[in-house]
């Protein structure tokens, strides 16, 4: 049964009502917040709640808020859950590679479980790696290896700087165009610069969100141009900066100033996959609104 009927507020995609919403939980006014086509709602139980709400974003808005008492407050500050930050899922895939960092890296059992995550098995004999090829991978029926390879980083630069990005847009997009959505690009996308990656590499090791980062460019790129009327609002510099990333990639100078090997085939499959969705997504979006 929902217990959130009374629309309390009605705002626009473009501000950030995180605090705000811990505000309220530390006032002890339960409530909720979605997205209702190009405006963020936020629901509450009764008519009383939502006055009180009105005049508190009144307040909010020129930065002055009734001070809580200590004990509300800090329960405010660290009371962070998926659904009050309106984006859970980029939430949950940021503490996921997190987790999943420090146990490979960190833990005893690392080996096992980055074993378990690779694109392909392997074993190692002395000091060469024989690794499964993708038909042996499908043959024994480990699909998830299609897709686990996001979440393995190769060090703490390689994971904070992906990590970034996911943040950034993929927050984003999941407040435009859904949670269910941004599932899609981030299922997608992974499979696909997996699998490019594999193509051009072959069995190795590879890994990182650097290709789910690369789909979520390329969805909002085409998203936003698409459908102009609800952009997510990266500036278009920010995309011409990450197709020169990609395409020196494809250079090798990366390697050759010593920098490490890019996953230039994830990139640019990641890439396509995003292109695609938001394609795909955002022709949907049009022919509904002409519908409408």
């Amino acid at each position: 049964m929902n217990l959130y009927m009374v629309s309390a507020l009605e705002i626009g995609l473009e501000v950030d009502l995180l605090q705000f919403s811990q505000y309220l939980q530390g006032s002890d006014i339960p409530h909720r917040i979605t997205q209702e086509g190009s405006k963020q709602v936020v629901w509450v139980g009764t008519s009383e709640h939502a006055a009180k709400v009105a005049e508190l974003f009144e307040d909010y808005k020129t930065g002055i808020l009734p001070e809580l008492p200590i004990s509300l407050h800090s329960t405010a500050s660290f009371k962070i859950s998926l659904l009050s930050l309106r984006f859970p899922l980029t939430f949950t895939i940021i503490l996921i590679n997190l987790f999943v960092f420090l146990l490979t890296q960190y833990s005893d059992g690392g080996s096992v479980i980055f074993r378990l995550i690779t694109f392909s098995d392997f074993r190692i004999e002395g000091e060469i790696v024989y690794f499964d090829e993708l038909a042996d991978t499908l043959g024994n029926r480990e699909y998830w290896r299609l897709f686990t390879p996001m979440f393995i980083h190769f060090g703490l630069i390689h994971l904070v700087f992906n990590l970034l990005w996911v943040w950034e847009v993929g927050r984003r997009i999941e407040i435009v165009s859904g949670t269910s959505v941004l599932l899609l690009i981030i299922i997608v996308s992974s499979l696909a610069a997996n699998l490019f990656q594999y193509t051009i590499s072959g069995s190795s090791f590879f890994g990182g969100m650097s290709g789910v980062v690369f789909g979520l460019f390329g969805y909002g790129a085409v998203w936003s141009w698409l459908v102009p009327g609800k952009t997510i609002g990266l500036a278009p510099v920010i995309y011409k900066v990450m197709l020169g990333y990609l395409l020196i990639g494809f250079t090798g100078i990366f390697s050759f100033l010593g920098l490490g090997d890019l996953a230039n085939g994830a990139h640019l499959g990641g890439l396509i996959a995003g292109l695609f969705v938001g394609s795909v997504a955002g022709l949907l979006f049009r022919q509904n609104e002409e519908i409408l």
